[in-house]
């Protein structure tokens, strides 16, 4: 598919960060943006790139753990596959929500996507995600809530500033859902390479970028059980490293968990 122009106003973070990712939807300006940021930077499209090959893993692995559910929260530009495609090829019933409030991210969402096998479903929601009982309001007519879901927030916790509001929605999230619900989350770590890539992307035009260390990232999953503790997602592999040798850890680190079990009685 071809870039499409459909933000000529300035880079936005969706199309930047697709771009970045490897991706094929962006305008000049989200091109011109990546490409001084990579050239500079090359931590960043680093990071992005392992933060998409994360995504397609967790949904994996927590589809194939039995989870039919997914609620994916600041999703960005559709870059293939995508959650509900991955997710689909292990359980053709499986749900998906969409939520972002990128005009661009809906359009290109809802017009370029297959809306997934007919046995399942699909959707987007034009939403703020830390609006987050309207967002489980409207998860509601598509998501059973009484059942796991598999809630994923990754690289978009890093746009809200101050890090104890972004650790709070996360738990808002995970406090609403079920028993078995796993959270899969990531952000930029604050290092050097970052910190300035970071100032570099804010200059050029682009949203603020708010790095975390990995105690800020790890209060999100604060009560949940961790598959793995926080680290470069690049390493995240539930069934050990998938390559030898290690690849070289990047700078987006995360983790996936699990809300635990309800006790019974007896």
């Amino acid at each position: 598919m071809r870039e499409r122009d459909l933000q000529p106003k300035g880079p936005s973070s969706a199309g930047t960060w697709c771009c970045l990712g490897g991706g094929r939807i962006y305008t000049e300006a989200d091109k011109e943006l990546a490409d001084a940021i990579g050239l500079s930077f090359p931590v960043v499209p680093a990071a992005a790139r392992a933060s998409r090959a994360f995504l397609e893993r967790v949904v994996d692995h927590t589809a194939r753990a039995g989870v039919a559910q997914f609620l994916d929260l600041g999703t960005g530009l559709p870059v293939e596959p995508n959650t509900h495609q991955v997710a689909q090829a292990v359980d053709e019933r499986a749900r998906i929500l969409y939520v972002d409030n990128d005009p661009t991210v809906l359009e290109l969402g809802r017009a370029l996507l297959p809306l997934g096998s007919p046995e399942g479903a699909v959707d987007y929601l034009d939403a703020d995600v830390r609006d987050v009982q309207h967002v489980l309001d409207a998860a509601g007519e598509i998501l059973d809530l009484d059942r796991p879901v598999a809630v994923l927030m990754l690289s978009m916790l890093g746009h809200v500033e101050d890090p104890a509001e972004a650790c709070a929605v996360a738990q808002r999230y995970m406090s609403a859902v079920a028993p078995g619900s796993y959270l899969a989350t990531c952000d930029s770590v604050d290092s050097p390479d970052m910190r300035a890539a970071a100032a570099a992307y804010a200059a050029g035009g682009g949203p603020p970028i708010h790095l975390r260390t990995a105690a800020q990232l790890e209060s999100a999953g604060a009560g949940l059980e961790f598959l793995a503790p926080v680290g470069p997602v690049n390493l995240w592999h539930p069934d050990g490293p998938a390559t030898e040798p290690t690849p070289e850890p990047v700078d987006q680190w995360g983790f996936v968990a699990r809300k635990p079990l309800e006790a019974t009685d007896g």
